[in-house]
């Protein structure tokens, strides 16, 4: 018997949805599409001709039918390949899961936008991300004025991958409220093309440099009523389908970044069987001390890998994503500390070759660094996971406030302030 991959048989196969020889295209156009800035034409054509964008659609509405951990599996395979193009591309794989979530619990008209996305193989950017959000992914700075048949908005959405590549655009805004009723998020989709809409090619970072995550500029964009498939409170994590969509990105994304870890180590371990270690006359391989430095960060990767395969089967498996946000968070947040500390101890391990851009390390590494900044970022997921744990009222959104120090001055106030003089 043959030695066995660690990682062999923790995910499904996919070599159905994602062909090898469609996977070493793609990563053939990757060290390419990293010195260009933008992602490469063919690799996109070749996902459109396997009938990816479609993938997460019910097969009802003549889709794949993939579930998340299909579509985990799948993002971790095109990771491997092309880390920015599968970053770009899994802000469509967030948007669909989205809109079949809410299906689900809707099931409403939303269909109709499902099946010409699988029908049509169209493509999605979603703009979520916004400047000044502080990592909040349950509100917007950009309202949403109602108008007759819809509502108008003008802002600014950064980072937007994909925004001058895609058909269409997921879009949350925030409405303006009734009065004395709660603000509200709404989710659309839009052409890419329609009126007040354009994209600002302003890309230019360390790594994930070919996911062309432009700037997509609203000016007085109107957005059909018929084209708004979601409405939540603002603010609110307790809206099951929100929950279930922050579970479907929290996880797809850590899979992609899982990906690059994967290609990383396979690197690594080619060069450390070929570097060699002059006066102990061994390649660096063959060395315990190396080994052991890599065995430690394996043990990490597998440990991620575990956790975010577990928590898509449960979500799959029908369990309430109210429930399982805050563990689709923490398996988030250990990969932002998991997989960069990974790639850069296996780069450290090969030594300076690993530095050079004549070999992928080092292009690896900088891709890894981009899982800090995906929202909801490090910083609110801490506190949010923090809050939960304590028991205090806790949100995605960034709130300085000390909300437990404030409960109990209020219950002071109150129980003090009737007989104050």
């Amino acid at each position: 018997m043959g030695l066995v991959n660690p990682f062999d048989g923790l995910w499904p196969e996919v070599t159905a949805e994602l062909p090898d020889h469609l996977l070493t295209e793609i990563a053939d156009r990757a060290a390419q599409s990293d010195r260009e800035g933008r992602p490469s034409t063919g690799s996109l054509r070749l996902l459109r001709e396997a009938d990816w964008p479609g993938r997460p659609v019910p097969e009802k509405f003549r889709g794949g039918g993939a579930g998340l951990v299909r579509c985990c599996a799948m993002q971790r395979a095109l990771g491997a390949a092309d880390p920015a193009l599968a970053v770009a591309v899994n802000m469509h794989l967030f948007s669909v899961g989205l809109m079949v979530e809410h299906w689900q619990r809707r099931t409403d008209t939303s269909w109709l936008l499902m099946e010409a996305i699988a029908t049509q193989n169209r493509l999605l950017a979603s703009a979520f991300a916004e400047p000044h959000l502080g990592g909040s992914t349950t509100r917007s700075t950009l309202t949403a004025q109602p108008v007759p048949g819809g509502w108008q908005v003008s802002g600014t959405k950064r980072p937007c991958s994909l925004a001058a590549e895609a058909d269409l655009v997921c879009l949350q805004v925030q409405a303006v409220p009734e009065p004395s009723a709660p603000a509200a998020v709404l989710v659309a989709l839009l052409p890419t093309h329609a009126p007040g809409l354009r994209v600002v090619e302003d890309w230019d970072t360390l790594g994930m440099r070919g996911s062309a995550s432009n700037t997509l500029v609203l000016e007085d964009c109107f957005i059909p009523k018929e084209l708004v498939f979601y409405q939540a409170p603002a603010g609110s994590e307790d809206d099951d389908v929100f929950a279930a969509g922050t579970i479907w990105f929290a996880l797809t994304a850590t899979a992609c970044y899982l990906g690059v870890a994967q290609t990383a180590l396979r690197h690594a371990a080619a060069l450390m069987g070929r570097i060699r270690v002059g006066h102990l006359d061994s390649v660096r391989a063959a060395l315990p001390s190396y080994q052991a430095a890599i065995g430690d960060r394996v043990a990490d990767l597998l440990t991620l890998e575990a956790a975010c395969f577990d928590v898509a089967r449960r979500m799959e498996a029908g369990a309430s994503p109210e429930h399982l946000v805050a563990a689709a968070l923490g398996v988030k947040q250990q990969a932002v500390r998991v997989v960069p500390e990974a790639v850069g101890a296996l780069a450290e391990a090969c030594g300076g070759a690993s530095y050079s851009r004549a070999l992928p390390l080092e292009r690896l590494w900088r891709d890894a660094q981009a899982i800090r900044f995906h929202p909801p970022t490090p910083v609110a997921t801490r506190q949010y996971l923090g809050r939960r744990a304590l028991g205090l009222p806790a949100t995605l959104d960034l709130d300085e406030a000390a909300p437990g120090l404030r409960g109990q001055a209020d219950a002071e106030q109150k129980g003090t302030g009737n007989g104050a003089s």
